[in-house]
């Protein structure tokens, strides 16, 4: 199955996000906030082989499946229905992962899902900002809202001055 997502001859599979989910975990010892950023990833970078059938049916265009990690870990999947301007979300929390079938094509599809994830244990911390965001200036004091990765783009959400924005690791000095 998973050889199928490197590239490997074989046919179209479904597997639920469970299963997928140990499988990319085979080896790990701790299925941590890190793991999840490494399965989002992974799954970005396989993204064109990769669809929720329970999703496509319903015309939803520009798809992001996020795994939240919020005391618990969660996947909502966003949209919009470009056929009646409306926007789309559908939630699974983790116990329910196992019902949440995946299917893996030897196709890439045309419009792939963008993968990302959303931390919030990091959730109230502060930082020192190290370069300017207008209207933010260097050396403000920001509080994170959350680590968010979108594909291998890593920032934090942070707020400060009435003013949310993102930045990259590098540009915040944690407090």
């Amino acid at each position: 199955m998973l050889a199928l997502l490197d590239g490997a001859p074989g046919d179209d599979a479904t597997i639920h996000l469970a299963a997928l989910i140990e499988r990319l975990g085979d080896g790990v010892g701790r299925f941590d906030e890190q793991f999840a950023r490494t399965v989002a990833l992974t799954l970005h970078e396989r993204a064109p082989h990769l669809a929720f059938p329970v999703i496509d049916p319903m015309g939803v265009q520009e798809v992001v499946a996020t795994l939240y990690m919020d005391r618990a870990l969660r996947l909502v999947v966003t949209g919009n229905h470009t056929a009646t301007r409306g926007a789309f979300q559908m939630r699974w929390d983790e116990r329910d992962f196992d019902q949440v079938e995946v299917r893996v094509t030897r196709a890439a599809r045309v419009d792939p899902y963008v993968f990302a994830t959303l931390d919030f244990s990091v959730r109230g911390k502060l930082a020192r900002l190290l370069v300017a965001h207008p209207p933010v200036p260097a050396e403000q004091t920001v509080t994170i809202r959350a680590l968010a990765t979108i594909g291998g783009v890593v920032e934090y959400r942070v707020t400060a001055l009435d003013t949310d924005f993102s930045v990259a690791p590098e540009a915040l000095a944690l407090l």
